[in-house]
């Protein structure tokens, strides 16, 4: 790296390239759960699709990030995962059934799978270390300033044909193919210092104690972390109309895009260990809070506070994984960490669901706090005992 200053190229692209990827990936993503009761699913069955999707695509997750420390490539696993993602989702419009969203949902994270660990650790090494909570923060604004945008398109095309969800899937594929050009931009990233032969050396990743604990405490949190599309149908139970759901998934994601770089740039002068701490408990105590809720203006603040989790969250793990593995084992460690957690959202999922279906929405809400408590546990605890 010639120059360390923020946003370098590539983090300036990459975070581009998220936004149009997500607008056309959320004027999808919150349709779902409407769309597929209007196929007769039921809400246990939602649950297994969204499990099996992203439970099944996580073990690509591994795979993608040990071949891009082997092959000391980034950008071709980059560009296939967006072209995967952005082609498939339009296809829904064809769709007539539920394992046909199903499919269409598993080639979507199939595709997330391939690019993620290659990315995030090609935005790791893209900025110098004191920067690292500011870059992933950026990026992750950018995602979600694409994921505030794509539900405004879906209500403006819901606005002038009602009800039409297959026209908005359809659409979704215009800024998916923007997306996929400008990854043909990126510049490769791979630090010259490692060699394919290092990158061999996985034992360095388990043996890597702070890794490993808090891989261990996010899988425990994640069972409790089950898929978004709980959240809506939450908003569902309360009488949230179609275009209401838009609009508050809408708020969700410009809180997000404020507290992301926020956020990330005071763990790059705090630390990373307080406010991921931070992050378990606030999550387990939004979760509580959704367990009681039964107005619309509790469902309005609690996605708007749900924001702030995911700024407080999702870029600083990346951040700290980054500070924590060395560059040529940063991909696999990336790619195990969310094959891990991966998999885990398919009991999550499940247990939501189940639980939600037999005693109700407040209970389901309530075990995932649970969860997520002892995860912060684990983590706290597994660093004293380290230290």
């Amino acid at each position: 790296m010639k120059k360390n200053y923020f946003p370098s190229q590539n983090v300036l692209l990459l975070g581009f390239i998220s936004l149009f990827s997500d607008i056309s990936s959320q004027m999808v993503y919150p349709l779902l759960p409407l769309f597929l009761k209007s196929l007769g699913t039921t809400v246990l069955f939602i649950g297994l699709i969204e499990g099996i999707a992203e439970a099944t695509a996580a073990l690509f997750k591994t795979v993608a990030g040990r071949l891009s420390d082997l092959w000391q490539k980034r950008k071709i696993f980059v560009l296939v995962g967006y072209g995967l993602s952005n082609l498939i989702k339009p296809t829904l419009f064809w769709a007539v059934n539920w394992y046909q969203v199903l499919f269409v949902r598993f080639v979507d994270r199939v595709g997330k799978a391939t690019r993620n660990p290659p990315r995030d650790a090609l935005i790791a090494g893209s900025v110098d270390k004191t920067q690292r909570g500011k870059a992933f923060g950026w990026h992750l604004a950018m995602d979600r300033a694409g994921a505030l945008l794509g539900p405004l398109l879906a209500l403006l095309i819901l606005y002038y044909t009602p009800n039409n969800l297959r026209l908005v899937f359809l659409l979704s594929i215009i800024p998916g193919v923007i997306a996929i050009a400008l990854v043909f931009w990126v510049k490769e990233n791979v630090s010259r210092k490692s060699t394919p032969k290092a990158a061999l050396k996985t034992k360095q990743l388990y043996q890597n104690r702070s890794f490993m604990i808090f891989w261990v405490a996010c899988i425990i949190f994640t069972l409790g972390n089950s898929s978004n599309a709980f959240l809506i149908l939450k908003a569902q139970e309360v009488k949230f109309s179609a275009w209401q759901m838009v609009l508050l998934w809408t708020l969700y994601n410009l809180v997000c895009t404020i507290a992301a770089p926020l956020l990330g740039n005071l763990s790059d002068r705090l630390g990373r260990r307080p406010l991921i701490a931070i992050s378990y408990v606030y999550y387990a105590l939004l979760y509580g809070l959704f367990a009681f809720a039964t107005a619309s203006w509790m469902i309005w603040a609690l996605f708007a506070a749900y924001g702030i989790y995911y700024g407080l969250s999702k870029g600083i793990f990346k951040a700290y994984i980054a500070d924590l593995v060395p560059d040529h084992l940063r991909a696999t460690a990336y790619g195990v960490f969310n094959t891990g957690l991966g998999l885990a959202l398919l009991p999550a999922s499940l247990l939501m669901g189940g639980v939600w279906s037999t005693v109700g929405s407040q209970w389901a809400f309530l075990i995932a706090a649970g969860l997520s408590l002892v995860g912060c546990l684990v983590f706290l605890i597994g660093n004293m005992i380290k230290n």
